[in-house]
């Protein structure tokens, strides 16, 4: 039966993640989408995968793009200058442990669990960790018992899987004990290798050295790369929160791809919606795009299509109910 991996990333993994954070359970997980639990087992053991439509209502139910769902992409592996597929999920799954990092200093341990549902490495090891962490933290279990019993778990790992979980551990432990994000980068980074820490803190070199507001004034009279290229021009009048509802669904490639070649004000109002980390990274893939007039195109018509069926879902929830009328 067909592996359902991605760019070495499976759906399995990060389909567990997003139920693990909503506390679901299986069965519950099938009861809403109308299918067995059979086959929610067989997703998340990569046994089988989702079709299109199923794709669609996991989407929704978790709030989050189908691409995240199924992996991530090759821009996004060469972003970071590593090609070898084990470090590439480390280096994703390090990303969700900075974020960590980032979460805790700025709102406290409690805040963790809630973020696991917006992970992108789909590691079920990080979200069976800080579940685990934080209740016996609450339980006033000494951090000495705690990161020695998740050592235990991350040993038992498949072997696969094993660099992960030890990373996890050795981060978490730092993250409770209330270090630093940068000594928590250098520790990820150490995991994955020179290479990964070469090419990322030249990369946080580069992006800090504008503020947002000076790469959203780059794109200022930025014009279509050609007469052709305009066909996002149908979102002027999109206000933010359908602009961010349909960057819920639309991948960095074809993101990057579809804003080369329009119009300064439709990237300022799409970039003007991303993250501060995500900004910077879509930015810099924009300046060095180097892609054809017929890769923006076909970028530029799927985000269109993207634009409409998130729309007309939109709409469609929007409408009352007639028999509640």
């Amino acid at each position: 039966m067909e592996n359902t991996t991605y760019h070495g990333i499976s759906i399995g993994r990060k389909l567990y993640s997003l139920r693990m954070a909503k506390r679901m359970s299986q069965e519950q997980l099938a009861a809403l989408l109308g299918i067995s639990p059979a086959a929610v087992s067989k997703w998340e053991r990569d046994l089988s995968k989702p079709g299109i439509e199923m794709l669609w209502a996991l989407a929704d139910l978790f709030a989050c793009s189908i691409d995240g769902l199924v992996g991530r992409t090759k821009i996004q592996v060469e972003k970071v200058g590593i090609y070898d597929e084990e470090k590439l999920r480390l280096a994703v799954v390090g990303e969700d442990l900075l974020q960590c990092s980032e979460i805790s200093r700025a709102q406290g341990l409690l805040a963790l669990e809630s973020c696991i549902s917006t992970f992108k490495g789909g590691s079920r090891f990080l979200a069976f960790s800080i579940p685990y962490a934080l209740d016996f933290f609450m339980k006033q279990l000494g951090p000495d018992e705690i990161f020695s019993f998740l050592g235990n778990y991350a040993a038992t790992l498949p072997e696969e899987e094993r660099a992960e979980g030890e990373m996890i551990v050795a981060a978490l432990r730092k993250i409770f004990s209330g270090e630093s994000t940068e000594i928590v980068r250098e520790l990820v980074a150490s995991f994955i290798g020179m290479e990964y820490r070469e090419k990322n803190a030249e990369k946080i070199r580069e992006v800090l050295q504008y503020t947002r507001e000076e790469i959203l004034e780059q794109y200022q009279g930025k014009k279509c790369l050609s007469a052709r290229t305009n066909l996002l021009e149908k979102f002027t009048d999109l206000g933010d929160f359908e602009i961010r509802l349909i960057l819920r669904n639309t991948d960095n490639m074809t993101l990057t791809a579809a804003l080369a070649g329009a119009s300064g004000k439709i990237v300022k109002a799409f970039l003007a919606n991303l993250s501060e980390r995500m900004l910077y990274f879509i930015h810099e893939d924009m300046v060095q795009w180097s892609g054809t007039e017929e890769e923006i195109l076909d970028a530029q018509r799927k985000m269109l299509e993207l634009g409409r069926l998130c729309l007309r879902k939109q709409k469609r929830a929007e409408v009352p109910n007639n028999r509640e009328i």
